[in-house]
């Protein structure tokens, strides 16, 4: 199966009247948790509910432990962690708490994800 990528023409955003095309992959459609769920209970000796329940649990379990400062490394899938960005100050003792002007989400993933989508074929519509 290949992915369907598609080409979209993009200014530049130093000079207005330049601009190139790229390729951009074509969006099918979302998968939620209920069809992640339904191909994990097709694989595997759980119930559609006891995957269900894991997922949701992973969900509310996850934050927990990135607001301790953690790493959370799910072996096969990827690690997650938080990433501070804060303002600058001339001295130690200026930065307090406020300096924070954003915080992201981190998501590595895997070398065994990584490597089981290498291979990817595309699809110019």
């Amino acid at each position: 199966m290949a992915v369907k990528l598609k080409k979209i023409s993009r200014k530049n955003p130093q000079n207005l009247s330049q601009s190139k095309w790229y390729l951009t992959q074509e969006k099918t459609g979302t998968v939620g948790t209920q069809e992640i769920a339904k191909e994990i209970e097709g694989r595997s000796a759980l119930s559609l509910g006891d995957v269900q329940s894991v997922l949701s649990n992973l969900v509310e379990i996850l934050p927990l432990f990135l607001k301790l400062g953690q790493t959370i490394n799910l072996e096969g899938f990827g690690s997650f962690r938080i990433s501070v960005t804060s303002e600058g100050t001339a001295t130690p003792e200026e930065l307090t708490a406020r300096n924070v002007n954003g915080v992201k989400l981190i998501f590595l993933p895997s070398v065994e994800l990584k490597r089981n989508i290498e291979g990817i074929s595309f699809e110019i519509e």
